[in-house]
């Protein structure tokens, strides 16, 4: 019996003979061995069912493109270009993936040379998923380098086609920094960011009720920075830290951003009201918090402060847990889930998959902002037997902040993979064996989008459903409590018209 590919080959090869200008017949084509080089780079991967259309730019020299796509059921897709940026027509894209879910995808590939072969290169075999993965995803655009970052803003993408709305952007908020969006359950409803500087503060909205709070308790150490909240929706678990950096002016690094001090502290949004206790608020840097998905525990990272005199490359992360019934407000005993000895190394951005299973986390030689570690790498940590490994998805180079997919089977990564400069999101597909398939970039409608733009993708966060909270609104509570600052609707409806009309999607040529 032949095998799936081996059909298609077949069937492409007479679906492009003899059709259209410039069409192959049998004794112009050469079959090549290798599978065709393709930006970016979507081969062997498992695509979620509701993706958008995986347009790719076929890097083979030639002066003709053909290329075809076929799953078991429904007609295959065939297109011919001059070019060779492929895209694909959405609607057949759509229909032809939900028709196939769990079934593979084939992509046949044909490239003409000038003197009027065609090289047909072998199949490459992708699988459609049977699990969607959340349609929506969310994260912060600034630019590289420290003098640039007054310009930015939070984006929210539709990963079913090619369009971004701007949540928030900071040329309205007197380019003050907005940063560390946090969603409960991967839901838009309940959601918090921060604004530093003149208009500080933390915007929180809780089922369409905005507000800005100042969390900067009597004795705190600053206000919240990292946030992580309660599966109640209720509460909101807090570092507040000490934050130093220092530059490098040789090596990989150019930058060690690092904390003099912190600790952790819990909000309770319905009584305004900060809370800690003695254990998570020592000696030790308590950092990076997360809760448990049925909110029993609350992870965080623990270092001990260098001596006098040593370097911050001597501050190595631990894992730790502290037990907390929420109902009665107790705290239980701290125990140590993974230390950095047994670990190998300095753990940061714990994140737990939504069954309570497994435990992603960056692994980096010391330190915990990994966003500028090229030694960062991503590890797994299955919490009901300890086992734990270094991803396949990893690269030589920075692998850094990530999230979970509602349902647990996808999970979406920041990486500079490509020049070492620039975060791209990534996303993996996460079976129920906890195995890690081979990551594919963020799909564009234009795949030379990423040669050109010059801004990292900061934080990036899987929701379920579209923002809804209006750009208005936003602004408003954003600028309530700085005084003497008018807030000007026309003007801010000037401001956005360029990258959205009274909040709709927008395609996101129309912003970069």
């Amino acid at each position: 019996m032949k095998t799936l590919a081996g059909l298609i080959t077949l069937l492409v090869a007479a679906a492009f003979s003899g059709c259209g200008p410039g069409a192959a017949s049998p004794a112009k084509t050469v079959a090549v061995g290798a599978s065709p080089v393709l930006f970016p780079d979507y081969t062997d991967i498992v695509v979620p069912p509701n993706i958008a259309p995986l347009h790719f730019r076929i890097q083979e020299k030639g002066i003709a493109f053909r290329v075809a796509l076929r799953s078991a059921t429904g007609k295959p897709l065939f297109i011919v270009s001059s070019d060779p940026l492929i895209r694909i027509p959405e609607r057949k894209w759509r229909k032809l993936l939900d028709r196939n879910r769990g079934k593979q995808l084939a992509i046949d590939v044909s490239v003409q040379r000038p003197d009027g072969i065609w090289n047909h290169f072998a199949t490459v075999t992708d699988t459609i998923a049977e699990e969607e993965i959340d349609r929506y995803l969310v994260y912060r655009l600034i630019n590289p380098g420290y003098r640039l970052w007054d310009a930015m803003g939070i984006y929210s993408r539709d990963l079913s086609n090619f369009t971004e709305q701007p949540v928030i952007r900071n040329d309205l908020a007197e380019k003050n920094c907005i940063n560390c969006h946090s969603f409960c359950r991967s839901r838009p409803d309940r959601v918090l960011f921060h604004i530093r500087g003149r208009l500080g503060g933390t915007v929180i909205i809780t089922d369409g009720h905005l507000r800005k709070i100042n969390t900067k308790a009597a004795h705190a150490l600053s206000a919240g920075v990292y946030p992580a909240w309660h599966p109640d929706g209720n509460r909101i678990a807090f570092s507040v830290n000490s934050i130093a950096q220092e530059f490098y002016s040789a090596g990989p690094r150019s930058i060690c951003v690092f904390d003099r001090a912190s600790d952790l502290m819990v909000y309770n949004v319905e009584t305004d009201s900060i809370t800690t206790t003695p254990q998570i608020a020592t000696a030790d840097f308590e950092n990076m918090p997360i809760w448990s998905p049925d909110g029993a525990y609350l992870y965080f990272c623990s270092a001990a402060p260098p001596p006098e005199g040593h370097a911050v490359d001597s501050v190595r992360y631990s894992l730790l847990r502290i037990a907390y019934d929420a109902k009665r407000n107790v705290w239980g005993r701290v125990d140590t889930v993974l230390s950095h000895k047994e670990a190998g190394g300095s753990i940061s951005w714990p994140r737990i998959s939504p069954d309570g299973r497994f435990l992603l986390f960056c692994l980096s030689d010391y330190g915990y902002f990994t966003i500028h570690n090229p030694l960062s790498d991503l590890q797994v940590m299955d919490l009901k037997t300890g086992n734990r490994r270094l991803l396949d998805v990893n690269s030589n180079r920075v692998e850094s902040y990530h999230s979970w997919s509602s349902n647990g089977r996808w999970f979406v990564f920041s990486s500079k993979r490509r020049d070492g400069l620039l975060a791209r999101p990534y996303f993996a597909y996460f079976d129920r064996n906890g195995g890690v398939h081979k990551a594919f970039l963020l799909p564009q409608k234009d795949p030379s989008f990423y040669d050109t733009f010059l801004k990292n993708y900061n934080i990036p966060e899987l929701i379920t459903a579209p923002w809804r909270t209006s750009w208005r609104d936003l602004y408003r509570v954003v600028r309530r409590e700085a005084r003497g600052v008018r807030f000007d609707e026309a003007a801010a409806a000037d401001a956005l018209s360029e990258a959205s009309v009274k909040g709709a999607l927008v395609d996101t040529s129309t912003i970069h």
